[in-house]
């Protein structure tokens, strides 16, 4: 939907730079001209590129009963083209311990809060509510095959799941407003990616190897086939529900450090015992590093969308 206004909350992370860039210079689905774009901060300060406007805003708005703050955003959101979320603290920024795990759930449900409650004020509600969440929702199923159609994992077993569900829960209400899509995302690849980077680094110092068993399937999808395919959910009219955001050949650990092992002309070598990676990371190890999804993008596959970055080793050498 070029030359429409397109509104982004919490596009300061990798998902949102690409995203930016690809509406910038038009679709990558296939039509031309640039999206207006607006991005919704907390803070006014800070760089974004040139096109990028910024709008000051408080996700915790609609919990804290702010009534100038939700009509205020009310007002931006009328008549957009798209609304796409991606606020919340990062799984990343911490050890996954209860209280990174809170704040991790709250900051994302009162984004989706927040944006819900002024969706509803607004005099049009955005043509599309683009909610970015996560493949975590799936819990580590071994070498079980992940559709849309899977359901949610264990909460009591994976500690992302419980803010996986909430996450998608708190926007769930808007699909009554506007045509609601979930995007559920796996690590992306990117060479200005912190996960991928981590990942690499390891193989840059000589020190690659399996992470645990290194059998465990990694789910993944290159930086612009994320912002591709989020367009492409944009501007299809008869998408809507969920799709996982994913690359559609998996691959096991072990073979993502082969490849990356191979590109940079580096050995494979030394492995990482779980216990070990346990004590470094704490629960981050289990959630992010040792568990195993085997993600299938196949509501994407069934209506056509073409990956660019299909399988690991096509994808490595735009990745190191």
């Amino acid at each position: 939907m070029p030359g429409h206004q397109i509104i982004i909350a919490g596009a300061g992370g990798i998902i949102g730079q690409r995203l930016i860039a690809a509406l910038r210079t038009g679709s990558p689905a296939g039509e031309a001209g640039a999206a207006r774009i607006t991005v919704l901060t907390r803070r006014a300060e800070g760089r974004w590129p040139a096109g990028v406007e910024p709008f000051v805003w408080s996700p915790t708005a609609a919990r804290e009963g702010d009534e100038a703050s939700l009509d205020a955003l009310a007002a931006r959101l009328a008549g957009a083209a798209a609304l796409v979320n991606l606020a919340g603290s990062s799984i990343a920024d911490g050890r996954l311990d209860a209280a990174h795990r809170a704040r991790v759930a709250g900051s994302r449900v009162d984004a989706a809060a927040t944006l819900l409650a002024a969706a509803r004020r607004a005099a049009a509600p955005p043509g599309v509510w683009l909610q970015c969440c996560a493949v975590g929702i799936y819990g580590d199923r071994g070498d079980e095959l992940l559709t849309e159609a899977s359901s949610p994992g264990d909460p009591a077993r994976d500690v992302l799941v419980p803010s996986s569900v909430a996450w998608e829960a708190a926007a769930a209400p808007a699909a009554e407003l506007t045509r609601l899509v979930t995007a559920r995302i796996a690590v992306v690849f990117d060479r200005d990616a912190e996960a991928w980077r981590r990942l690499l680094l390891p193989v840059r110092l000589f020190a690659g190897g399996p992470l645990g068993s290194g059998r465990q399937w990694l789910p993944w999808i290159s930086g612009r086939d994320t912002a591709r395919a989020l367009v492409w959910l944009i501007e299809t009219p008869s998408a809507s529900g969920t799709f996982n955001l994913a690359a559609p050949e998996p691959a096991r650990q072990i073979d993502v450090t082969r490849a990356a092992a191979r590109a940079l002309r580096r050995p494979v070598w030394l492995p990482a015992p779980a216990f070990a990676l346990r004590l470094v990371l704490g629960k981050v190890a289990d959630a992010m590093v040792l568990s195993s999804q085997r993600v299938i993008p196949q509501r994407l596959l069934d209506a056509g969308f073409a990956f660019e970055d299909p399988t690991i080793e096509g994808a490595m050498p735009t990745l190191v």
